[in-house]
């Protein structure tokens, strides 16, 4: 029969009790099984291990000639008044039970039964001899830390981590792939008999259905273990390379002892650890799941490194740096990047790549090589054929925007912009202007890791349309081949052009403009009106050349002509009401003596007035026409 003990006077208790009947005491810790279950057939020998959620016991199975067994029990951590809390605990619990049942490897605990007894329920399963990896690097309990007896050497973490990615390389194979979703050093036991790991408690697991998690999928970010656990399991969107991702960071505290519970996703010691070790677990621990390392690609890299280095064929960069892995190789050529381009162009790749028996990496290699004529392309290319999740090349521009400010269409404005590429590797940028008034130079960039190029933004201002806010967009589109949406850029770089038409300076530039135009067409009429009376004085003046006395005797008939004029038409002037009050005032009363010296003046007069308004005439009409055609040119390029 089942017995429960209080922690803290030894007292038998109920499963539920909250409190101690006895000493009073609250029983802030599980009750312990003490006994036998299950009318005597499991006979509990010693408390293993307690969780949040489970308890663990090392019992015997009586019926199988005292068999040491696990029997795992579920506590409540739930709400125990609560039905429905109840129910989906149970179901959780079974289906650790479930999923443990229909699984076969040697890396997996077995399990022999589920029972319920006394409102309980429990599992039973195959007992792992040995010491779990937590046991091995430095723990801390109340505020206190314990070293460990011992550090595991690095070629047996190599070994170990090997071991675990053929687990979830089976585990993830599953038709409906399982996954583990609390893989940590508490959970990998060594076994003491052979020195494998085997990968325990499976209560978090859950199973891969149609792109989500059943039984439970959206209560998945809830469970797991801090710095272990990856983003996407917070947000309750587990996947196979969750597990990828707690078991690269169960590597890297075996490696360094450094607790990523102490600061979650960062690896401050991973620089300190060779640097292919090192390239293989920042795969595996990128954020975003698309790019991270599956369990296969993993134990691939870390099989690489587990094997003697005299047996591998090393590739040398400049600096004598050496590597025997395709994992470290997109690092190296990212920092060797002219070197690199030669190397993949002369074939020196491809040959250490069939060194390696990486024969698929080296066809590759040489249809790049083939068939891409821009060489930096071509390595951008084959680095993400080496590693499908390298980060693509991300553009930026120096500001986003170019703000012109009050402007009137006149003159073109130019302005320059930093264009750089904040990532990684190669890029090849094409750039497009929106707007004709907007011209964009070159219109191909050509962007490496670090090193900016400068764009020429030019500003058509007389193209600028009648309108008061003006805005136009120069885009930059990255050209990056098999990029996805996880891996590209997050999109084209736009840089938005802003410019404010002023109406007061438009108005003034158009009348300036009509202006500057309306003096030197006036200037022009003057002369050319000049030259025309010039050549009418020249033909009117050749005939008095020849008889000067003409000249004088024509003056004289226009002399008299005029006068008697004046005399006998000052009635008919002073009668018109009009030219009364013109010329009344000076002819009705002119003096004969006046009225003759104005008939002797009025001819040379009368021609230097009609001169006059011939210049005047002229010099209107060529400055309104100026005027119009300054106008027209300030609409028009």
């Amino acid at each position: 029969m089942t017995h429960y003990a209080c922690p803290a006077c030894g007292a038998p208790l109920r499963p539920q009790s909250r409190f101690c009947p006895h000493c009073g005491r609250p029983t802030a810790t599980p009750t312990e099984l003490t006994g036998a279950l299950r009318g005597g057939d499991y006979e509990i020998v010693r408390s293993i291990s307690k969780g949040g959620m489970g308890a663990i016991y090392l019992a015997r199975d009586t019926r199988a000639f005292g068999r040491l067994c696990v029997i795992k029990q579920m506590l409540t951590y739930y709400d125990a008044s609560d039905e429905q809390q109840r129910r989906q605990a149970r179901q959780r619990f079974e289906e650790e039970g479930r999923t443990l049942a229909y699984l076969n490897h040697p890396g997996i605990p077995k399990i022999y039964t589920f029972f319920e007894e006394s409102g309980g329920y429990y599992l039973v399963m195959e007992y792992i001899e040995g010491r779990n990896l937590e046991s091995f690097v430095t723990r801390r309990l109340g505020g206190r830390s314990t070293a460990p007896g011992a550090m595991i050497h690095r070629e047996e973490v190599i070994r170990y981590a090997v071991q675990l990615c053929r687990i979830l390389e089976y585990l993830h194979g599953q038709q409906r792939p399982v996954m583990h979703l609390d893989i940590k050093p508490a959970n990998l036991i060594l076994e003491a008999q052979l020195g494998d790991v085997r990968l325990v408690d499976f209560g978090t697991a859950g199973v891969r259905q149609g792109g989500n998690v059943g039984n439970d999928g959206a209560d998945a970010a809830v469970y797991g273990t801090d710095g272990y656990a990856p983003p996407e399991q917070y947000r309750g969107r587990p996947v196979p390379r969750s597990d990828v991702f707690a078991a690269a960071a169960t590597i890297y505290h075996l490696l360094t002892d450094d607790d990523p519970r102490d600061h979650p996703f960062k690896w401050p010691k991973l620089a300190a650890l060779p640097q292919e070790l090192a390239l293989a677990l920042e795969r595996a621990l990128r954020p975003d799941p698309e790019r991270r390392s599956t369990a296969s690609e993993l134990r691939v890299a870390l099989e690489t490194l587990s094997t003697p280095s005299r047996t591998l064929e090393a590739f040398t960069f400049p600096g004598n740096v050496q590597i025997r892995t395709v994992g470290a190789l997109p690092t190296l050529c990212d920092q060797h990047w002219d070197v690199a381009r030669r190397f993949l162009y002369q074939g020196d790749f491809q040959r250490w790549l069939g060194d390696l028996n990486r024969l698929d990496l080296a066809v590759a290699a040489d249809e790049i090589r083939k068939g891409e004529q821009n060489q930096d392309r071509g390595l951008e290319r084959f680095l993400h054929i080496v590693d499908p999740g390298l980060p693509h090349p991300q553009v930026e521009a120096s500001q986003p925007s170019i703000n012109l400010g009050s402007i009137a269409r006149e003159a073109a404005l130019i302005e320059h912009l930093k264009i750089d590429n904040r990532s990684r590797g190669y890029a090849q940028v094409s750039v497009s202007a929106d707007e004709p008034w907007i011209e964009a130079f070159p219109t191909t960039l050509h962007l490496w890791a670090g090193r900016p190029v400068e764009l020429t933004v030019t500003v058509h201002a007389e193209d600028l349309p009648l309108r008061r806010q003006q805005q136009g967009t120069v885009t930059l589109v990255c050209e990056t081949e098999g990029a996805t949406d996880s891996t590209a850029a997050a999109g084209p770089v736009q840089v938005s052009i802003l410019a404010r038409v002023s109406v007061w300076r438009e108005v003034l530039r158009i009348l300036w403009r009509a202006f500057s135009t309306a003096v030197p067409t006036a200037w022009r009429g003057i002369v050319a009106a000049g030259r025309w009376g010039a050549s009418m004085s020249q033909k009117l003046v050749r005939p008095f050349r020849r008889s000067p006395w003409l000249f004088w005797l024509l003056w004289a008939a226009l002399s008299v002509g005029a006068g008697v004029g004046l005399h006998y038409g000052r009635d008919l002037l002073l009668a018109n009401s009009t030219l009364d009050k013109l010329v009344g005032p000076v002819i009705g009363f002119m003096p004969p003596l006046g009225m003759a010296l104005a008939a002797v003046l009025g001819p040379p007069t009368l021609l230097i007035a009609l001169w006059l308004i011939v210049i005047v005439a002229v010099v209107l009409a060529s400055g309104v026409l100026g005027a119009i055609k300054g106008v027209w040119r300030s609409f028009a390029r």
